[in-house]
């Protein structure tokens, strides 16, 4: 399969003590990189796709650093433009049992926080391009990410480009003087490919389900009424999460196409190392299901297993394989696995 996937958006480092140490308790970090695009980017070449990451990083040492850990990944860097300013990072404190595990930014005045659309060559960004994507972090991040995340996505649908759009709420990015509400229906109006989490169109969109928050009946609800008011979209999707502790989730997820409604299979985890990641992981997962031409409800099972992988790696991004994933979309190993 030769296709091109790019994606926009900010590589950081992540910072996090060892094991379940809290932030307090720090003496040391372990170093790792990620971010939702970037997360995405790592996962799609990892399943062969020419993947493309559009993004800034800091000159020296920092910056190096980062771009050693994508190129070491087989993404394209072409495009990653280099000056002078800092590193994204976030610290990370990994939940425990019924102790969630938190996450604090430290990302103002990044490199990537002051690009605009000036700054990029489209042309060489979008070149060969079958497929953009693009979350929410984006725009959360700075009035300037804002306008970038707008233009891309605009020159991309101006080129005939699919866009996908995670909305990917984080309520403690949007600082700058903008809300979600106010920002990201627009966004939504020019996206091919809707995906959000429990909770995400309701404060991005203000948009809601019927029935029981996180049950099948109130995504199909909410899926369909996302269809109605973006009329162009070809691909809604919602992502159901059930935390009864931080090392045991149950996860699914729904896909809506023009052809009709699906739901994945029901995965028990039980023994979590690491969910961070794991939203961009399905991403990556439906995205290559997808531009593969698999059947909706293959691409979206290809998508659940990606996910389920992920919480099993340690690091922001999916290090997993298209076999591995197929091998555990075919199974139903350890009777963890429900339909």
């Amino acid at each position: 399969m030769s296709k091109t996937i790019v994606t926009l958006g900010e590589l950081m480092m992540r910072l996090k003590p060892p094991g379940k140490l809290r932030l307090r308790q720090a003496q040391a970090f372990e170093v790792c990189h990620g971010g939702a695009e970037a997360n995405v980017a790592v996962s799609l070449a990892e399943f062969g796709l020419a993947s493309r990451l559009v993004t800034g990083l800091p000159e020296g040492e920092l910056g190096a650093q980062a771009l050693r850990f994508l190129r070491a990944h087989d993404v394209d860097t072409s495009q990653v433009i280099r000056r002078p300013g800092r590193l994204g990072l976030y610290f990370m404190e990994e939940g425990a049992d019924f102790r969630s595990g938190c996450v604090v930014y430290d990302r103002a005045g990044s490199v990537f926080s002051e690009l605009s659309p000036d700054d990029i060559d489209w042309n060489a960004a979008f070149d060969g391009a079958d497929w953009f994507h693009i979350s929410g972090i984006t725009p959360a991040l700075s009035d300037e990410t804002r306008q970038l995340a707008t233009f891309a996505m605009e020159e991309a649908r101006r080129r005939n480009i699919h866009v996908s759009l995670d909305l990917n709420y984080r309520e403690r990015l949007w600082e700058y003087g903008r809300s979600a509400i106010e920002v990201m229906p627009a966004l939504a109006s020019l996206a091919d490919t809707l995906i959000a989490g429990r909770g995400d169109c309701t404060h991005c969109l203000g948009v809601d389900g019927e029935g029981e928050n996180g049950s099948q009946v109130w995504a199909e609800s909410l899926t369909e009424q996302l269809f109605r008011r973006y009329s162009q979209l070809t691909n809604a999707s919602i992502t159901l999460r059930n935390s009864k502790s931080a090392e045991n989730h149950s996860w699914s997820a729904h896909l809506r196409t023009q052809a009709g409604s699906y739901f994945s299979r029901t995965y028990e985890m039980t023994a979590i190392l690491d969910r961070v990641g794991t939203g961009d992981a399905f991403c990556a997962g439906l995205i290559y299901g997808l531009v593969d031409a698999r059947k909706p409800s293959e691409a979206l099972e290809f998508g659940a297993a990606a996910n389920c992988l992920k919480h099993s790696i340690h690091g922001d991004s999916n290090a997993v394989s298209v076999s591995e994933v197929d091998a555990l979309v075919s199974t139903t190993r350890f009777g963890q696995l429900r339909r």
